[in-house]
Protein backbone atom coordinates (compact mmCIF):
# COMPACT_ATOMS: atom_id res chain seq x y z
CA UNK A 1 0.00 0.00 0.00
CA UNK A 2 1.60 3.63 -1.42
CA UNK A 3 1.36 6.10 1.46
CA UNK A 4 0.38 9.09 -1.11
CA UNK A 5 1.74 12.75 -0.29
CA UNK A 6 -0.40 15.41 0.03
CA UNK A 7 -0.52 18.74 -2.09
CA UNK A 8 1.31 20.58 -0.03
CA UNK A 9 4.31 18.76 2.21
CA UNK A 10 5.49 14.86 2.44
CA UNK A 11 5.10 13.08 5.47
CA UNK A 12 9.21 12.99 4.67
CA UNK A 13 9.82 16.19 3.79
CA UNK A 14 10.44 18.35 0.61
CA UNK A 15 13.12 17.06 -2.21
CA UNK A 16 15.31 19.78 -1.02
CA UNK A 17 14.94 19.04 2.07
CA UNK A 18 17.66 15.71 3.62
CA UNK A 19 15.48 13.41 3.07
CA UNK A 20 14.14 12.34 -0.23
CA UNK A 21 11.62 9.34 -0.84
CA UNK A 22 10.26 8.24 -4.06
CA UNK A 23 6.37 7.17 -3.53
CA UNK A 24 7.14 3.65 -4.26
CA UNK A 25 9.51 3.81 -1.06
CA UNK A 26 6.82 4.16 1.25
CA UNK A 27 4.73 1.36 1.94
CA UNK A 28 2.97 0.49 4.90
CA UNK A 29 4.36 -2.18 7.23
CA UNK A 30 2.61 -5.38 7.23
CA UNK A 31 2.04 -6.93 11.47
CA UNK A 32 4.89 -9.18 11.28
CA UNK A 33 6.93 -6.30 9.16
CA UNK A 34 6.33 -4.07 12.66
CA UNK A 35 7.57 -6.44 14.80
CA UNK A 36 10.18 -7.24 13.05
CA UNK A 37 10.94 -3.16 13.38
CA UNK A 38 11.04 -3.30 17.07
CA UNK A 39 13.22 -6.39 17.36
CA UNK A 40 15.93 -4.76 15.04
CA UNK A 41 15.31 -1.44 17.34
CA UNK A 42 16.06 -3.60 20.67
CA UNK A 43 18.99 -5.71 19.25
CA UNK A 44 20.76 -2.46 18.06
CA UNK A 45 20.28 -1.30 21.73
CA UNK A 46 21.67 -4.06 23.59
CA UNK A 47 24.95 -4.28 21.45
CA UNK A 48 25.91 -0.96 22.84
CA UNK A 49 24.48 1.97 25.36
CA UNK A 50 22.75 4.29 23.48
CA UNK A 51 20.56 7.31 23.60
CA UNK A 52 16.98 5.55 24.26
CA UNK A 53 14.01 7.20 22.21
CA UNK A 54 10.18 6.07 22.25
CA UNK A 55 7.81 6.63 18.94
CA UNK A 56 4.34 6.33 20.02
CA UNK A 57 2.42 6.60 16.93
CA UNK A 58 -0.65 4.36 15.33
CA UNK A 59 0.75 4.88 12.08
CA UNK A 60 3.23 2.25 11.31
CA UNK A 61 4.59 4.27 8.59
CA UNK A 62 5.49 7.15 10.91
CA UNK A 63 7.54 4.84 12.56
CA UNK A 64 9.03 3.30 9.34
CA UNK A 65 9.84 7.19 8.65
CA UNK A 66 11.34 8.37 11.54
CA UNK A 67 13.58 5.33 12.04
CA UNK A 68 15.08 5.47 8.04
CA UNK A 69 15.55 9.51 9.10
CA UNK A 70 17.43 8.87 12.13
CA UNK A 71 19.77 5.34 11.05
CA UNK A 72 22.98 6.67 11.00
CA UNK A 73 22.45 9.78 13.74
CA UNK A 74 24.61 9.52 17.00
CA UNK A 75 25.08 11.99 19.23
CA UNK A 76 28.09 12.41 21.49
CA UNK A 77 29.32 9.27 20.08
CA UNK A 78 26.32 7.44 21.21
CA UNK A 79 23.68 6.08 18.58
CA UNK A 80 20.24 6.31 19.33
CA UNK A 81 18.08 3.26 20.33
CA UNK A 82 14.48 3.10 19.30
CA UNK A 83 11.71 1.93 21.03
CA UNK A 84 8.16 1.53 19.39
CA UNK A 85 4.39 2.02 20.56
CA UNK A 86 1.34 2.06 18.54
CA UNK A 87 -0.68 3.22 20.90
CA UNK A 88 -1.04 5.53 24.02
CA UNK A 89 -2.05 2.10 26.18
CA UNK A 90 1.11 0.27 25.00
CA UNK A 91 3.16 3.18 25.54
CA UNK A 92 2.07 3.53 29.39
CA UNK A 93 2.78 0.04 29.65
CA UNK A 94 7.00 0.29 28.13
CA UNK A 95 7.46 3.41 29.51
CA UNK A 96 8.23 2.42 33.09
CA UNK A 97 10.60 -0.69 31.75
CA UNK A 98 12.49 2.14 30.47
CA UNK A 99 13.82 4.60 33.15
CA UNK A 100 16.53 5.93 30.71
CA UNK A 101 14.07 7.39 28.18
CA UNK A 102 15.67 10.02 26.50
CA UNK A 103 12.57 11.90 24.76
CA UNK A 104 9.79 10.45 22.99
CA UNK A 105 8.10 11.51 19.96
CA UNK A 106 4.37 11.26 20.72
CA UNK A 107 1.40 11.58 18.01
CA UNK A 108 -1.73 13.22 20.10
CA UNK A 109 -4.92 11.63 18.31
CA UNK A 110 -4.75 7.92 18.62
CA UNK A 111 -7.16 5.20 19.65
CA UNK A 112 -9.07 8.84 21.36
CA UNK A 113 -8.59 12.18 20.39
CA UNK A 114 -6.65 13.26 23.61
CA UNK A 115 -4.46 9.77 23.91
CA UNK A 116 -1.24 11.26 23.71
CA UNK A 117 -2.35 13.71 26.24
CA UNK A 118 -3.33 11.05 28.18
CA UNK A 119 0.20 9.79 28.31
CA UNK A 120 1.28 12.57 29.20
CA UNK A 121 -0.17 13.27 32.10
CA UNK A 122 0.71 9.44 32.97
CA UNK A 123 4.23 10.21 32.74
CA UNK A 124 4.61 13.24 34.70
CA UNK A 125 1.80 13.13 37.06
CA UNK A 126 2.00 9.07 37.78
CA UNK A 127 5.30 8.33 37.39
CA UNK A 128 6.59 11.53 38.32
CA UNK A 129 9.15 11.31 35.50
CA UNK A 130 10.72 15.32 34.94
CA UNK A 131 13.91 13.89 32.66
CA UNK A 132 12.33 12.34 29.73
CA UNK A 133 11.33 15.15 27.01
CA UNK A 134 8.24 14.80 25.70
CA UNK A 135 7.47 16.25 21.60
CA UNK A 136 4.11 16.29 20.58
CA UNK A 137 3.31 15.67 17.33
CA UNK A 138 0.03 15.82 15.51
CA UNK A 139 -1.35 15.39 12.06
CA UNK A 140 -4.43 17.19 13.05
CA UNK A 141 -3.93 20.58 14.63
CA UNK A 142 -7.52 21.72 14.93
CA UNK A 143 -8.10 18.06 17.10
CA UNK A 144 -4.94 19.93 20.00
CA UNK A 145 -4.15 23.60 19.64
CA UNK A 146 -0.89 24.41 19.98
CA UNK A 147 -1.41 27.43 22.80
CA UNK A 148 -3.72 25.91 24.76
CA UNK A 149 -1.35 21.98 24.78
CA UNK A 150 1.61 24.14 25.35
CA UNK A 151 -0.04 26.17 27.91
CA UNK A 152 -2.34 23.16 29.80
CA UNK A 153 0.53 20.39 29.78
CA UNK A 154 4.13 19.64 30.96
CA UNK A 155 5.69 18.76 27.41
CA UNK A 156 8.99 20.60 26.05
CA UNK A 157 7.93 20.78 22.51
CA UNK A 158 5.37 20.62 19.80
CA UNK A 159 5.71 19.65 16.46
CA UNK A 160 3.05 19.42 13.50
CA UNK A 161 3.96 15.93 11.12
CA UNK A 162 4.32 18.18 7.88
CA UNK A 163 7.59 18.85 10.19
CA UNK A 164 9.01 15.38 9.98
CA UNK A 165 11.80 15.79 7.71
CA UNK A 166 15.36 14.32 8.28
CA UNK A 167 16.88 17.91 8.84
CA UNK A 168 14.03 18.48 11.49
CA UNK A 169 14.44 15.23 13.96
CA UNK A 170 18.21 15.60 13.50
CA UNK A 171 17.60 18.71 15.09
CA UNK A 172 14.71 17.92 16.96
CA UNK A 173 16.81 14.96 18.85
CA UNK A 174 19.68 16.77 19.26
CA UNK A 175 17.80 19.48 21.09
CA UNK A 176 16.05 16.91 23.26
CA UNK A 177 19.17 15.11 24.08
CA UNK A 178 20.94 18.03 25.27
CA UNK A 179 17.91 18.48 27.52
CA UNK A 180 18.11 15.52 28.60
CA UNK A 181 21.34 15.46 29.65
CA UNK A 182 21.61 18.39 31.58
CA UNK A 183 18.57 17.60 33.52
CA UNK A 184 20.75 14.64 34.60
CA UNK A 185 23.61 16.71 35.51
CA UNK A 186 21.48 18.97 37.28
CA UNK A 187 20.29 16.09 39.27
CA UNK A 188 23.75 14.15 39.39
CA UNK A 189 24.67 17.92 40.76
CA UNK A 190 21.69 17.81 43.55
CA UNK A 191 22.06 14.92 44.75
CA UNK A 192 26.01 14.95 45.31
CA UNK A 193 25.58 18.47 47.11
CA UNK A 194 22.73 16.94 48.77
CA UNK A 195 24.78 14.34 49.90
CA UNK A 196 27.83 16.76 51.06
CA UNK A 197 25.53 18.41 53.07
CA UNK A 198 24.46 15.65 54.76
CA UNK A 199 28.01 14.67 55.05
CA UNK A 200 28.73 18.12 56.47
CA UNK A 201 25.90 17.98 58.74
CA UNK A 202 26.44 15.25 60.24
CA UNK A 203 30.68 15.67 60.46
CA UNK A 204 29.55 18.72 62.56
CA UNK A 205 27.30 17.11 64.76
CA UNK A 206 29.90 14.74 65.55
CA UNK A 207 32.61 17.37 66.00
CA UNK A 208 30.00 19.11 68.41
CA UNK A 209 28.68 15.79 70.08
CA UNK A 210 32.32 14.36 70.30
CA UNK A 211 33.69 17.96 72.00
CA UNK A 212 30.70 18.40 74.03
CA UNK A 213 31.67 14.78 75.37
CA UNK A 214 35.27 15.26 75.63
CA UNK A 215 34.50 18.21 77.73
CA UNK A 216 31.78 16.27 80.33
CA UNK A 217 34.18 13.52 80.24
CA UNK A 218 37.11 15.21 81.48
CA UNK A 219 35.12 16.70 84.28
CA UNK A 220 33.57 14.12 85.40
CA UNK A 221 36.57 12.24 85.45
CA UNK A 222 38.15 14.73 87.22
CA UNK A 223 35.23 14.90 89.92
CA UNK A 224 35.90 11.08 90.10
CA UNK A 225 39.47 11.88 90.70
CA UNK A 226 38.97 14.19 93.37
CA UNK A 227 35.95 12.66 95.26
CA UNK A 228 38.64 9.30 95.30
CA UNK A 229 41.09 11.20 97.26
CA UNK A 230 38.94 12.10 100.53
CA UNK A 231 36.70 8.97 99.57
CA UNK A 232 40.06 6.54 99.75
CA UNK A 233 41.47 8.33 103.71
CA UNK A 234 37.76 8.02 105.04
CA UNK A 235 37.40 4.39 103.66
CA UNK A 236 40.88 3.56 105.30
CA UNK A 237 40.19 5.26 108.67
CA UNK A 238 37.02 3.80 109.09
CA UNK A 239 38.47 0.30 109.12
CA UNK A 240 40.91 1.32 112.08
CA UNK A 241 37.57 3.18 113.49
CA UNK A 242 36.04 0.37 113.81
CA UNK A 243 38.94 -1.86 115.49
CA UNK A 244 39.09 1.42 118.12
CA UNK A 245 35.81 1.61 119.01
CA UNK A 246 35.35 -2.48 119.44
CA UNK A 247 38.26 -2.12 121.56
CA UNK A 248 36.86 0.56 123.82
CA UNK A 249 33.52 -1.39 123.51
CA UNK A 250 35.61 -4.59 125.15
CA UNK A 251 37.09 -2.15 127.68
CA UNK A 252 33.70 -1.41 128.88
CA UNK A 253 32.71 -4.86 129.31
CA UNK A 254 35.54 -5.68 131.02
CA UNK A 255 35.34 -2.57 133.87
CA UNK A 256 31.83 -4.06 133.98
CA UNK A 257 32.76 -7.48 134.88
CA UNK A 258 35.38 -6.62 137.48
CA UNK A 259 33.10 -3.57 138.74
CA UNK A 260 29.79 -4.19 138.44
CA UNK A 261 28.60 -1.67 140.91
CA UNK A 262 30.78 1.15 140.44
CA UNK A 263 30.35 5.16 141.61
CA UNK A 264 26.80 6.29 141.62
CA UNK A 265 28.34 9.01 139.06
CA UNK A 266 29.18 6.57 136.73
CA UNK A 267 25.84 5.02 136.46
CA UNK A 268 24.35 8.11 136.38
CA UNK A 269 26.27 9.10 133.35
CA UNK A 270 25.25 5.45 131.90
CA UNK A 271 21.95 5.64 132.05
CA UNK A 272 22.44 9.23 130.88
CA UNK A 273 24.14 8.57 127.48
CA UNK A 274 22.05 4.82 127.60
CA UNK A 275 25.25 3.22 127.28
CA UNK A 276 23.52 -0.34 126.47
CA UNK A 277 21.84 1.07 123.23
CA UNK A 278 24.71 3.00 122.06
CA UNK A 279 26.91 0.07 122.30
CA UNK A 280 24.85 -1.81 120.03
CA UNK A 281 23.87 0.97 117.58
CA UNK A 282 27.69 2.13 116.96
CA UNK A 283 28.81 -1.01 114.99
CA UNK A 284 25.39 -0.91 113.13
CA UNK A 285 26.71 3.18 112.06
CA UNK A 286 29.79 2.47 111.25
CA UNK A 287 28.86 -0.51 108.78
CA UNK A 288 26.27 1.89 107.42
CA UNK A 289 29.13 5.01 107.16
CA UNK A 290 30.90 2.01 104.98
CA UNK A 291 27.99 0.98 103.40
CA UNK A 292 27.77 4.69 101.93
CA UNK A 293 31.56 5.45 101.22
CA UNK A 294 31.10 1.93 99.20
CA UNK A 295 28.53 3.51 97.48
CA UNK A 296 30.27 6.66 96.65
CA UNK A 297 33.04 4.75 95.74
CA UNK A 298 30.73 2.49 93.05
CA UNK A 299 29.87 5.47 91.51
CA UNK A 300 32.52 7.14 91.12
CA UNK A 301 33.65 4.46 89.26
CA UNK A 302 31.06 4.42 87.25
CA UNK A 303 31.58 7.69 85.86
CA UNK A 304 34.87 7.02 85.84
CA UNK A 305 33.54 4.20 83.59
CA UNK A 306 30.93 6.06 81.31
CA UNK A 307 33.31 9.10 81.19
CA UNK A 308 36.44 7.31 79.81
CA UNK A 309 37.99 8.83 76.83
CA UNK A 310 38.00 6.53 73.70
CA UNK A 311 41.72 6.25 71.67
CA UNK A 312 41.67 6.30 67.93
CA UNK A 313 41.61 2.71 67.82
CA UNK A 314 38.70 0.21 69.57
CA UNK A 315 39.37 -1.98 72.36
CA UNK A 316 38.58 -4.64 74.24
CA UNK A 317 35.34 -3.65 76.37
CA UNK A 318 32.87 -5.43 79.03
CA UNK A 319 29.42 -4.05 77.51
CA UNK A 320 27.87 -5.35 80.86
CA UNK A 321 29.89 -3.18 82.86
CA UNK A 322 29.01 -0.11 80.58
CA UNK A 323 25.21 -1.33 81.01
CA UNK A 324 25.44 -1.27 84.61
CA UNK A 325 27.06 1.76 84.43
CA UNK A 326 24.54 3.92 82.84
CA UNK A 327 21.94 2.20 85.15
CA UNK A 328 24.11 3.54 88.08
CA UNK A 329 24.15 7.44 86.72
CA UNK A 330 20.49 7.18 85.76
CA UNK A 331 19.52 5.38 88.63
CA UNK A 332 17.84 8.75 90.17
CA UNK A 333 15.11 9.02 87.30
CA UNK A 334 14.53 5.24 88.12
CA UNK A 335 13.42 5.99 91.60
CA UNK A 336 9.62 6.61 92.77
CA UNK A 337 8.06 9.89 92.36
CA UNK A 338 4.93 12.00 93.35
CA UNK A 339 2.51 10.11 91.00
CA UNK A 340 4.45 6.94 89.72
CA UNK A 341 6.24 4.15 91.46
CA UNK A 342 9.67 3.33 90.85
CA UNK A 343 10.79 1.51 87.14
CA UNK A 344 11.97 -1.79 87.38
CA UNK A 345 15.22 -3.08 86.16
CA UNK A 346 15.28 -6.47 84.33
CA UNK A 347 18.95 -7.71 83.31
CA UNK A 348 18.45 -10.74 80.86
CA UNK A 349 22.48 -10.92 80.31
CA UNK A 350 23.35 -14.01 78.61
CA UNK A 351 27.24 -14.75 77.77
CA UNK A 352 28.90 -12.05 76.23
CA UNK A 353 32.42 -11.75 75.72
CA UNK A 354 34.46 -8.27 75.41
CA UNK A 355 33.88 -6.55 71.85
CA UNK A 356 36.26 -4.53 69.74
CA UNK A 357 34.82 -1.09 70.46
CA UNK A 358 34.97 2.66 71.35
CA UNK A 359 34.08 2.55 75.27
CA UNK A 360 32.78 5.98 75.70
CA UNK A 361 30.95 6.27 72.33
CA UNK A 362 29.03 2.44 73.11
CA UNK A 363 27.92 4.24 76.45
CA UNK A 364 26.57 6.99 75.20
CA UNK A 365 24.43 5.16 73.34
CA UNK A 366 23.58 3.16 75.79
CA UNK A 367 22.67 6.35 77.63
CA UNK A 368 20.58 7.72 75.09
CA UNK A 369 18.34 4.36 74.62
CA UNK A 370 17.97 4.40 78.28
CA UNK A 371 17.26 7.93 79.12
CA UNK A 372 14.73 7.66 76.32
CA UNK A 373 12.83 4.59 77.83
CA UNK A 374 12.61 6.26 80.78
CA UNK A 375 11.24 9.77 79.01
CA UNK A 376 8.40 6.86 77.50
CA UNK A 377 7.46 5.45 80.67
CA UNK A 378 6.79 9.04 82.08
CA UNK A 379 4.72 10.07 79.21
CA UNK A 380 2.78 6.23 79.52
CA UNK A 381 2.54 7.86 83.41
CA UNK A 382 0.89 10.90 82.16
CA UNK A 383 -1.13 9.46 79.95
CA UNK A 384 -2.48 6.58 82.61
CA UNK A 385 -3.13 10.02 85.54
CA UNK A 386 -5.13 11.60 82.29
CA UNK A 387 -7.25 8.42 82.03
CA UNK A 388 -8.30 8.80 86.44
CA UNK A 389 -6.09 5.90 86.65
CA UNK A 390 -3.72 7.31 88.82
CA UNK A 391 -4.65 5.98 92.15
CA UNK A 392 -4.38 2.46 90.97
CA UNK A 393 -0.56 2.93 89.45
CA UNK A 394 1.54 1.95 92.80
CA UNK A 395 -0.50 -1.52 92.35
CA UNK A 396 0.62 -1.63 89.11
CA UNK A 397 4.33 -0.79 89.08
CA UNK A 398 5.24 -4.03 87.84
CA UNK A 399 3.29 -3.77 84.56
CA UNK A 400 3.88 -0.64 84.08
CA UNK A 401 7.16 0.36 84.69
CA UNK A 402 9.60 -1.90 83.36
CA UNK A 403 13.01 -1.99 81.28
CA UNK A 404 14.38 -4.83 80.04
CA UNK A 405 18.29 -5.15 79.07
CA UNK A 406 18.87 -8.54 77.51
CA UNK A 407 22.41 -9.08 76.01
CA UNK A 408 23.50 -12.58 74.06
CA UNK A 409 26.03 -13.56 71.36
CA UNK A 410 24.37 -14.77 67.74
CA UNK A 411 26.86 -16.03 65.63
CA UNK A 412 29.57 -13.33 65.19
CA UNK A 413 27.33 -10.79 66.96
CA UNK A 414 26.96 -9.09 69.90
CA UNK A 415 22.97 -8.39 70.41
CA UNK A 416 22.20 -6.01 72.96
CA UNK A 417 18.19 -5.06 73.32
CA UNK A 418 16.53 -2.44 75.41
CA UNK A 419 13.00 -2.38 75.92
CA UNK A 420 10.73 -1.12 78.16
CA UNK A 421 6.81 -1.27 77.75
CA UNK A 422 5.53 2.38 77.49
CA UNK A 423 3.14 3.72 75.31
CA UNK A 424 5.01 2.51 72.24
CA UNK A 425 5.34 4.41 68.84
CA UNK A 426 3.34 4.68 65.25
CA UNK A 427 4.72 3.66 62.39
CA UNK A 428 4.97 7.54 61.20
CA UNK A 429 7.17 8.04 64.12
CA UNK A 430 9.30 4.56 63.98
CA UNK A 431 10.20 5.47 60.77
CA UNK A 432 11.56 8.70 61.25
CA UNK A 433 13.44 8.12 65.12
CA UNK A 434 17.36 8.03 63.64
CA UNK A 435 16.84 11.15 61.30
CA UNK A 436 18.60 13.82 62.47
CA UNK A 437 16.61 16.97 64.58
CA UNK A 438 13.23 14.86 64.38
CA UNK A 439 11.75 14.84 67.93
CA UNK A 440 8.66 13.98 69.56
CA UNK A 441 8.96 15.82 72.73
CA UNK A 442 8.06 19.23 73.72
CA UNK A 443 10.76 21.73 73.22
CA UNK A 444 13.68 21.84 75.91
CA UNK A 445 13.04 18.31 76.15
CA UNK A 446 14.29 17.19 73.31
CA UNK A 447 16.87 18.21 70.84
CA UNK A 448 16.41 14.93 67.88
CA UNK A 449 20.10 14.29 68.11
CA UNK A 450 20.74 11.90 70.42
CA UNK A 451 19.05 8.40 68.23
CA UNK A 452 20.57 10.04 65.15
CA UNK A 453 24.27 10.28 66.57
CA UNK A 454 23.32 7.00 68.32
CA UNK A 455 22.43 5.30 64.69
CA UNK A 456 26.01 7.26 63.66
CA UNK A 457 28.26 5.37 66.37
CA UNK A 458 26.92 2.03 65.69
CA UNK A 459 26.65 1.71 62.02
CA UNK A 460 29.93 3.82 61.22
CA UNK A 461 32.11 3.70 64.11
CA UNK A 462 31.75 0.30 64.74
CA UNK A 463 29.94 -1.52 61.65
CA UNK A 464 27.06 -2.50 63.56
CA UNK A 465 23.59 -2.03 63.17
CA UNK A 466 20.55 -0.66 65.12
CA UNK A 467 17.29 -1.04 64.54
CA UNK A 468 14.10 -0.47 66.43
CA UNK A 469 10.30 -2.17 67.10
CA UNK A 470 7.92 -0.55 68.47
CA UNK A 471 4.07 -0.42 68.37
CA UNK A 472 1.26 2.21 69.81
CA UNK A 473 0.26 0.93 73.15
CA UNK A 474 2.84 -2.44 73.08
CA UNK A 475 6.32 -0.46 74.34
CA UNK A 476 9.45 -0.34 72.60
CA UNK A 477 12.50 -2.15 71.75
CA UNK A 478 15.39 -0.91 70.29
CA UNK A 479 18.46 -3.90 68.70
CA UNK A 480 22.09 -3.29 68.22
CA UNK A 481 24.49 -5.79 66.91
CA UNK A 482 27.81 -5.09 66.84
CA UNK A 483 30.83 -7.56 65.63
CA UNK A 484 32.48 -9.46 68.08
Amino acid sequence: MVCERSNNTSLLGEDDELLVLEDDEITLLEDNEVVSLVEDSEREFSKRESWKMMIVDDDPAVHQATQLALKNFSFEGRSLSLIHAFSGAEAQKLIPEHSDLAFILLDVVMETNDAGLTVVRYIRDDLKNKRVQIILRTGQPGEAPEEEIIHNYDINDYKLKVELTRQRLTTTAIAALRAYRNVIAVEEKTTALTRTLKTLQQTQLQLVQGEKMSALGSLVAGVAHEVNNPLGCILGNLVHTDDYIQDLLNLIKLYQRHYPNPASEIQEETEAIDLDYLTEDLPQMLNSMKMGAERIRSISKSLRLFSREDSDRPMLFNVREGLDSTLLILKHRLKVKENRPDIRIVKEYGGLPEVQCYPGQLNQVFMNLISNAIDALDETNEKWIQQGCGKDRHSASLIFGQITIQTEVRGEQAIIRIGDNGVGMPEQVRNRVFEQGFTTKVVGKGTGLGLAIARQIIEEKHQGTISVNSEPGQGTTFTISLPI
